[in-house]
C-alpha cells in the first residue's frame, strides 16, 4: 500500500497507481504491546514522520489490534487483516523524492472494497497535505465500485500519462529542478485522482475526504 514513484516520468506515476498492491513482500509485524493505549491520532503523528510506511489496524472499538512495517513505497500485510469488520485503517504516504505523498491509488481503495474495514485512510508526508479518507456507508457497493474503476482506469491512465509528463517537462523548460518538477507533476495528478474520488465514491456508498493535518479527530 502507499507506493509513492519517485520517478520524474510517467512510468514512476502509473506503477504507483496500478501496482504497489499490499506491497509485494512477506509481511514484517509490529509489537503493538510498545504503543501502549496508541490512538489513531497517536499512530498518524507517528507515520506522518517517517520515511517508510507503516500501517496500523483499529478495531471498532479504536483499540489497536495490528501494525506493520514496509519501506519507502509500500507495507505488506496478512489478508486475514481485511477480514476485520468495521476497523479503521492507515498507513503512510512518505513524501519521497518528489516531496510529496499523496492521494490513494488504486491500489488502497481496492484493499477497502475487498474489506470489512469501516475506514481506510493515507497519512501523507507532503508540506502542507492531507490526510485522504474513504468511509463506507449504509447500502455501499463495492463489487459496483470496483466494477467502475476497472472501466474508468484506461482512460485516467491515458490522461495522466499526457498532463503528468507535460506539467513535469514544462516545469523543467521554467528552470524548475528535478524534485520541483515531480512535486509540480505530483500535485496535479493528485488533484486529478482526489476530483475522480470525490465524485465516484457516493455513488456506490462511500465517503471520499481530505483534511488537513490539523483538524480535530475523533471522526
Amino acid at each position: 500500500m502507499g507506493g509513492r514513484g519517485g520517478k520524474g516520468n510517467i512510468n514512476g506515476f502509473i506503477d504507483w497507481l496500478s501496482k504497489e498492491g499490499k506491497g509485494g513482500g512477506a509481511p514484517r509485524p509490529l509489537d503493538i504491546s510498545k504503543f501502549g493505549n496508541m490512538t489513531l491520532e497517536d499512530a498518524e503523528r507517528r507515520i506522518r514522520n517517517l520515511k517508510h510506511e507503516e500501517l496500523f489496524v483499529f478495531d471498532k472499538d479504536g483499540k489497536l489490534v495490528e501494525a506493520y512495517k514496509g519501506n519507502s513505497h509500500s507495507v505488506s500485510f496478512p489478508m486475514s487483516v481485511l477480514d476485520y469488520k468495521g476497523a479503521t485503517v492507515t498507513h503512510g504516504h512518505p513524501k519521497g523524492a518528489a516531496d510529496f505523498g499523496g492521494t490513494f491509488s488504486f491500489a488502497d481503495v481496492k484493499n477497502m472494497l475487498e474489506s470489512k474495514w469501516a475506514e481506510h485512510r493515507a497519512t501523507a508526508s507532503g508540506q502542507g497535505e492531507m490526510n485522504y479518507i474513504m468511509r463506507k456507508g449504509q447500502g455501499a457497493k463495492p463489487k459496483a465500485f470496483y466494477n467502475q474503476i476497472n472501466r474508468d482506469y484506461k482512460q485516467i491512465e491515458r490522461y495522466l500519462s499526457d498532463r503528468y509528463t507535460k506539467a513535469y517537462d514544462d516545469a523543467l523548460k521554467d528552470g524548475k529542478s528535478k524534485q520541483s518538477a515531480m512535486h509540480a507533476a505530483r500535485q496535479m495528478a493528485v488533484g486529478y485522482l482526489n476530483d475522480y474520488w470525490r465524485r465516484t465514491a457516493p455513488k456506490f456508498g462511500y465517503e471520499f475526504i481530505t483534511r488537513k493535518k490539523d483538524y480535530t479527530y475523533n471522526r
